[in-house]
């Protein structure tokens, strides 16, 4: 069980961590600083949490669909990036959590169970 969440909450954090710094810099990847780093990995961090959080109401049926987990991931980047830097505009958020969201299904084409 603990295996489980832990993959849960680095794929989250892995797919929330680069949507959130790709968005920060406005794509400008020179432009990334350690307190770019800093903001996207407490970001990611949230988002893996709260996923994890709800593994343990969710159904299973609900977290094995590519498009549900999807979307529960953009959510819950958009809601952790406000978090993270609350100072941003709400737009970068929305479009932080679009990004976390096309990953997450990208990664569930891509990655096995």
């Amino acid at each position: 069980m603990i295996q489980e969440k832990a993959i849960i909450f680095f794929r989250r954090v892995s797919e929330a961590t680069p949507a959130c710094l790709l968005v920060m810099v406005h794509g400008d990847l020179s432009a990334i600083t350690l307190a770019h780093w800093e903001t996207a990995l407490r970001t990611g961090a949230i988002t893996g949490a709260v996923l994890v959080l709800l593994s343990f109401i969710e159904s299973k049926k609900w977290l094995h669909n590519r498009y549900v987990t999807g979307a529960l991931t953009g959510i819950a980047t958009a809601a952790s990036d406000f978090i993270a830097h609350p100072a941003a505009i709400s737009a970068e958020a929305i479009i932080t959590g679009a990004a976390a969201a096309a990953l997450c299904v990208l990664y569930s084409f891509i990655v096995k169970d």
